[in-house]
Formats: structure tokens, sequence, C-alpha cells
């Protein structure tokens, strides 16, 4: 059941006054209804000229409680507003741009009809002749345009014929027809966000993703790999005769983590195997002249966890010659940087490789050369880049940005970073009638002097003001220079929040990165309390009204510290894992326990480590008053781990509160739900921490 909207006067009156704007007479306070007024901006596809950007701009339809995308079209200069490509009542994501920059392809759930086994929702808008979108016979996944316009590749499930189906006797019909539940024997039977799944390691129960190709103009596909396992990252060369591409041959060994390895397939279906060395590859590309291949590499981890190493592996940009290794050696790239490199593009001349990369707290265009020289910046500012897109030209680049009060929009510039001119301003009319606080960078020094990055946002007015640190996910994710709805709605509400990137957070190296292995709750509680510390000496704040809070990681890390420190007033714990024991067993990814713990509760190493770093186990004497969220059909961390902690300070009688969202996986909130689950935040924080009435 739907839960109804929650209304304009309901949801203010819920809410406490916001704190005096001094200073901002023009500006009003930012509201929970403000989350609907939200505009975010994704997928920008620059085209091959780089004259026009294709982005998505996707929106809340409150009243139907569901997220809308429209693909919209951008003058690459700037020199004229956007417009709108797709109808707004259907979703549309995905653009992609033929080579020729004559079709625009997008992904769209349009009712056509019966659907066909050969057509996919993949729709098509000529750019020479503009009218309604129409779709290509045969393409049957998301398009990958040839370089000489001639043929469209694409994957797709390659269904072998079914099995004949078993004889049975009457009975035994009768028993299987009137049984409604779920039997398994493979290990991996369900997923967060996708449920139940079939048997991955039946090819007919789990088809197999495989390639194709299609004339651009259409008609029969044609089938080109026989793998048996899913084709990934196919990449087209540039005389347009072979594609490149990832794939696991591993895939249904339940008992081996992703390993994919480079594979060569030419258009007559010859496929060669360029790797086999245990290693995980991804995000292939072509040199300008095909002769060598770019990809990302890291040690797969099941040879991390078969060498009980104790630590993750690092990602590198690696090249190879195309024929494979009998044409040169593989080399390493950013050996010698520290960071995590992402998908990786060509430079036009073939002497630079392009990728984007966390640096701290912002997220840039970086590239290396070919021949080894150093890896340098090319984009610049404390902001967070997202959606890196180069023209074929080579000239020219589109991306979104965003920063502490700016929500995401989109950009385009020269290769080099210069001429920036902004495309979208989606957001601008909310962002110059509501007060937006600017967040405070700031590092300091952990409990053992390592240097930790935060950020604080402190809310108008005077203080001394209550503080809420925040806790991001992951571990290994990382807070940066980014718009915040959350943080900028509680210091609507007159909180400080503290934001940082402790120990396990990427952006900072891998001696930082990985230095959570073997002890989540230790070093990583250090850097965030340290920021607590930290701020208490330096910035009005009531140290007698502190709050703590976070998601999945973020979670987990908020039980771990309500149970070993007692300063805190109040905490909100979202989808937090309390037990490492059960957790092994009935989440979707035994492999983070297998691997950051190293090993299963059974043995004995790694089942003393999962116990002692289990918050749960240290909740005996716990005081502080908590609330719990959690999505009843999340299988990252299940819903028992909320009713473990949300018991263990019940039967002490510590103030907590439950709340449950059907329907909702760890990563699956609808609008309504994640309004809901703001609103019961403030509500908590309000209560104890400004002594509101419940």
């Amino acid at each position: 059941m739907k839960p109804a909207p929650i209304g304009r006067v309901v949801l203010l009156a819920a809410l406490a006054t916001p704190v005096s704007l001094i200073g901002q007479p023009s500006r009003r306070s930012l509201t929970l209804e403000d989350y609907y007024r939200l505009a975010t901006v994704t997928g920008p596809a620059i085209s091959p000229d780089g004259r026009h950007v294709t982005l998505v701009r996707n929106v809340i339809d409150e009243a139907a409680n569901q997220r809308r995308s429209e693909i919209w079209l951008a003058a690459g200069d700037g020199s004229a507003a956007p417009t709108r490509m797709t109808i707004p009542s259907i979703n549309a994501t995905n653009p992609v741009w033929s080579r020729d920059g004559k079709l625009l392809a997008f992904t769209s759930q349009r009712s056509v009809g019966q659907p066909t086994t050969d057509t996919a929702p993949i729709w098509f808008l000529s750019l020479e002749r503009p009218g309604e979108a129409f779709q290509i016979p045969g393409v049957g996944g998301a398009p990958i345009f040839s370089p000489d316009n001639r043929w469209i590749a694409f994957t797709r499930a390659a269904r072998p014929p079914p099995r004949a189906p078993q004889a049975l006797s009457e009975p035994e019909r009768k028993i299987r027809e009137r049984f409604t539940g779920r039997a398994h024997e493979w290990i991996q039977y369900r997923f967060d966000g996708r449920g139940y799944l079939p048997d991955p390691t039946d090819s007919i129960a789990d088809p197999p993703e495989e390639l194709y190709i299609v004339a651009r103009d259409g008609g029969a596909p044609r089938r080109l790999t026989t793998l048996g396992v899913d084709v990934q990252d196919p990449v087209w060369n540039p005389s347009s005769t072979a594609l490149a591409l990832t794939a696991n041959t591993h895939q249904r060994d339940e008992y081996t983590y992703e390993r994919a390895d480079l594979w060569l397939v030419s258009l007559d279906g010859t496929t060669s195997r360029l790797t086999d060395d245990g290693y995980h590859h991804s995000s292939p590309a072509w040199s300008p002249d095909g002769k060598t291949l770019v990809f990302l590499r890291r040690k797969g981890l099941t040879l991390v966890i078969g060498a009980k190493e104790s630590r993750g592996a690092p990602v590198d940009l690696y090249v190879m010659p195309a024929g494979g290794g009998g044409g040169g050696p593989m080399r390493n790239l950013t050996a010698e940087w520290d960071l995590i490199p992402e998908q990786p593009s060509w430079s036009g001349d073939g002497r630079f490789v392009y990728f984007m990369a966390e640096e701290g707290g912002d997220r840039h265009l970086f590239r290396t050369g070919v021949t080894g020289a150093t890896v340098e910046r090319i984009t610049k500012g404390p902001r967070r880049l997202g959606g890196l897109t180069i023209a074929a030209a080579g000239d020219r680049i589109a991306y979104t940005a965003t920063d502490p009060t700016h929500p995401a929009e989109a950009y385009a510039a020269r290769l080099d970073g210069s001429g920036e001119v902004k495309l979208t301003s989606f957001n601008d009319s909310l962002v110059a009638a509501v007060d937006l606080v600017p967040a405070a960078r700031l590092r300091y020094s952990s409990k053992d002097g390592t240097e930790i990055e935060g950020w604080l946002i402190q809310p108008r007015g005077s203080g001394p003001h209550p503080l809420i640190l925040s806790i991001h996910g992951g571990p290994h994710g990382a807070y940066g220079n980014e718009f915040s709805f959350p943080f900028q709605l509680l210091a609507m509400q007159g909180y400080a929040v503290l934001y940082t990137n402790p120990r396990g957070s990427t952006g900072y190296g891998e001696q930082f990165l990985w230095a959570t292995w073997g002890g989540w709750g230790i070093l990583d509680a250090e850097d965030v309390l340290g920021g607590v510390d930290y701020v208490l000496t330096r910035f009005p704040i009531d140290r007698n009204r502190l709050g703590v809070s976070g998601y999945s990681y973020g979670g987990f890390l908020t039980n771990w510290v309500i149970t070993h420190d007692r300063r805190f007033t109040a905490a909100v714990s979202g989808a937090g894992i309390s037990n490492w024991v059960s957790d092994y067993a009935t989440a979707d990814i035994p492999r983070t326990k297998e691997s950051e713990f190293f090993g299963p509760p059974w043995e004995e190493r790694s089942g003393e480590l999962l116990m002692k770093q289990s918050p749960v186990m240290h909740a005996k004497g716990v005081t502080t008053p908590t609330l719990f969220l959690h999505g009843e059909a999340d299988y990252r961390v299940p819903l028992e781990q909320a009713e473990q902690m949300y018991l263990a300070l019940r039967k002490q009688r510590v103030p907590a509160r439950l709340v449950r969202y059907p329907n909702t996986s760890h990563g699956g909130w609808t609008p309504w739900n994640m309004v809901h689950r703001y609103h019961e935040e403030v509500r908590w924080f309000g209560r104890y921490l400004r002594r509101e009435v419940p």
C-alpha cells in the first residue's frame, strides 16, 4: 500500500521553526518540500564535433511518487537555452550519438505493440530530419555505433533452447503446482534491488549476454560471440573491423569472484583472448591508430582472498598491443600514482590518456602520457565533476559539476579545461530563492597524527549550535565538495553539520583506502571522533547537544560510535550493520567479510574478528537515544541488523525507534519514502538536541 503524500501544512507543522536568516532577508529557508523541486543532471553526451551536448534531466513527480527522466539538447558553446527532446510523461535515459552525429539513440519504455525478440526499448532521433522517435529493426540492446557508420553493435541475452519437460506422475504434478515457495541450490539466490535470482550456474535459467551486430539501417542481427558468459565493455576499433570486450569465463563458478579478461572479436566471429592471469580487466579503449588498448586492471579478489592479503588491490591504467602480449609487454601507466583512475579515453593524437578520478573531496579530469609521463590534473576548483565525455574531434569535453551550494548542472569546456560554459540552469531559480550555507573545508589530525579532511556547515545566527556528525557509506566512498540536500536542510533547522572522510575513504591514496581492513570501527572511528574534538575547540558548538548519523557503512559506524562513546545525545542509524556474523549469511555480498575480515565466521581468526567488530556485542551500557531507518527489502544490509540493535537498546530502556519501509531496497528509495526518512531524522534530532516536544 502506497503512503499518502505528505501535505504542505502537516509537513511544515511537524518541523521545527527554522533559524532566522541574518543578512538574508530576500531568501527563504530550505524546506522538505523543496526536495520535490530539485532537478538532477546526469549522463551528458557530447556530439562527435563538440557542437551539441545531450543530457538527462531527472525530476520528481510528487503526486505519482516517481522519478522522471527527460533527454535535453544543449548548444555546446552555451549560446542557446537547452531544449527538451523527449516527452516528459515517459522516461528516457542513456543518450548515445552516432559517430557521424546524425542519430541520437536513447532508452525508453514506450508502448510499441507486441515486442519482438529483436527489438529492445531503444529509440532513435534524426538530427537531420527532426520528427518522432523511431526504432531500427534488429537493434536488441544499447547501441554501439561503428566508426564507419555501417554497423550497430549491442549485447542481449542469448537464450539456449529450453529443456524437455520432465515427466511427472499425477501426484507429483499436483504437489509442484501447489507449491508457492522458493527452492535454491546455489549461493547467490538474491541481490539487493533485483530480488530473488535464477540459478547463475545455469545458462538456461540465466542466459548469457552475447555480442551482436546489425546494419546501421536495420535488419537481421548477427551473433558474434559464443562465450556462454556475459560480454561487457564492447568497443569498436577505429577501422570498424573488430571489437575489444571483457568477459569473465569464471562467471558461473560460484566460488570465484570477478576476474574478467580482455578479448577481441572480428566481424566474422573469430574470437581471441588477450589475458588470462587472474586479474580483473575493464573499460578497454582503442588508440587512434588501432594498435594499442588502454584499460583498467587490478588483481582479482579471489587472488587477494586466497593470499590472505591485508589490503585490497590497487586499480591502475595499463596499455598493451591490441594483438595481445605477443606484440609487446603490458605496461602500467599509473604505477607511481596513488589514486584510483576511472574509465580511460585517448587524445586525438594518441599521446595522452584522459580519465576521471577523486582527489580528496574533489573529482576532476586527469591525463597521463602514454610514454610514462606523470599524471596531471586538467580541471580545477573545489567541486566534483561527473559523467565526463570527450568529443570524437578531441577538442571539447562535457560534464556535470556540483559544489556545496549548487546542485549539479551541465558544463562544457575545451579539452584543457579552459573556456568553461554552463549549459543548464535547471536549479537556478531554487538556488536564488533559498538560503544555502557554504561548507568550510577542514583539515585536522586524528589520534595517531593522520591528516583527515572534512567539512563543516554552520547555521545562520550566533552559537553555540547543536552539532550533527554525518558518516558516509562505503567505507570505500567519500564525501566532498558537492550539494547535499539533507545537510542544507539540517542547517536550516539550526544544526551545524560535520562530515568527514575517515580512513577507508577514496581519494587519499592506497594506504589510507585500505587502513580499515581487519578493523572496521577502529581507526575510522578515531578519525570521525577526532573531527568532533576539532570543531568543539574552534567553532561555537554546544558540546552537550551532539548527534551522529549515517547510512549503510555510515549506519554501522554510527552503531559502533554509540556503543563506544557516550557523548552523543541522539543518533540516527540508517541500514547499519550491527552483527557481522549474521550479516555474513543473510547479506548479498559475503565477499566483504571474506576479504576485509579475512574469512568466514567459522574460521578462528575471522570468526573472532567478526564478533569483536560487531556493535551489538558492545551494546551493554549504551545511553544514546537512537532512530533506526531500514528498508524491508534491503538485501545488502538485511533488516534483521536494525532489529538486533533496536532490541538491544529497548531492553536497556534506552529510547529507540525503528521505522521500516516496505518494498524498499538498500538503494531503492521512492521520493515519498526519502522525504519521510528526512522528516523522521529532523523530528528525532529536534526531540533530543533541541528539546522539542515529540
